[in-house]
């Protein structure tokens, strides 16, 4: 009887459903495209955008749009690196140790 339901197109075959996986991996990978974007898009804000994105951007809100945005985290991971390779000077970092003005991503 399971035989003729996989015939029958009632469960996808094996091959079918590691087609699923891959694509559904492929789905929620990061894409450098979007990141590119993303960053040029960041860059044109202002100060004040920025601003707002910081006091908008709960550490709840943050998990949702890691999620939907997978190539946040690279930008953040990359903005962070670039912090830490800045000269210690400490006037311009908060109080998590990024600069103060990268804004909306410093925060994550």
């Amino acid at each position: 009887m399971a035989e003729e339901m996989d015939m029958m197109g009632e469960r996808p075959p094996m091959e079918s459903q590691m087609d699923m996986a891959k694509a559904q991996e492929s789905l929620m990978s990061s894409d450098p495209e979007i990141q590119t974007v993303l960053m040029s898009r960041i860059t044109q804000m202002t100060p004040q955008e920025l601003q707002a994105l910081d006091s908008a951007i709960s550490p709840t809100v943050a998990t949702a749009l890691l999620k939907l945005l997978p190539e946040l985290k690279e930008l953040i991971d990359a903005i962070g690196q670039q912090g830490q390779d800045m000269p210690e000077n400490m006037e311009n970092m908060d109080q998590s140790g990024m600069p103060k003005e990268m804004g909306a991503l410093g925060n994550m």
